[in-house]
């Protein structure tokens, strides 16, 4: 079988080259200009930025929400020492006294975790996800406070049940 006049010859799957059998002067004429290539890196770098900022704000608002349950198990863990000591209160006017009168009532016996280091809670750290506690012997009352990175109250327990959140 020759080739006869007007036809070529053409080899089995030479459709799959074909972007590439145009030889050198095919790769000349396409290509990306600069501008389309900064262009693709602009809008790379915003869709990072975007992405980026959602995390950051996610992993606030999960240590925040880290923060309130660690307050909610102090409030708890009073709650039970009161029950123990006729409905007193722990007197106590720093974390380290706080601690060592709710010692026996703690898991492992410390304070919970501050979600900024996740080391406990102590007078030392207190610097990020502040917690207070405060005691009025007079009323037989006490205060329990969280407050964010930027000293914004995000949750105040009060021994009469009052939950206020912000």
């Amino acid at each position: 079988m020759g080739i006869q006049r007007g036809q070529r010859n053409i080899a089995p799957f030479s459709f799959l080259c074909y972007p590439f059998s145009q030889g050198v002067k095919g790769l000349k004429e396409k290509g990306f200009t600069i501008v389309e290539i900064l262009i693709v890196f602009i809008i790379i770098g915003i869709l990072l930025l975007v992405g980026v900022g959602s995390y950051y704000i996610g992993l606030e608002k999960a240590r925040e929400i880290s923060a309130e349950a660690g307050l909610r198990l102090l409030h708890v863990t009073v709650e039970m020492y009161a029950v123990d000591h006729e409905g007193k209160y722990p007197n106590a006017n720093n974390l380290s006294e706080l601690l060592e009168e709710l010692k026996n009532y703690l898991v492992d016996r410390k304070l919970p975790e501050n979600p900024f280091n996740n080391k406990p809670y102590s007078d030392e750290n207190n610097d990020h996800y502040k917690i207070t506690y405060t005691y009025d012997p007079s009323e037989n009352a006490y205060t329990l406070t969280v407050m964010n990175r930027y000293n914004t109250k995000i949750l105040l327990l009060l021994s009469n049940k009052i939950v206020l959140k912000h």
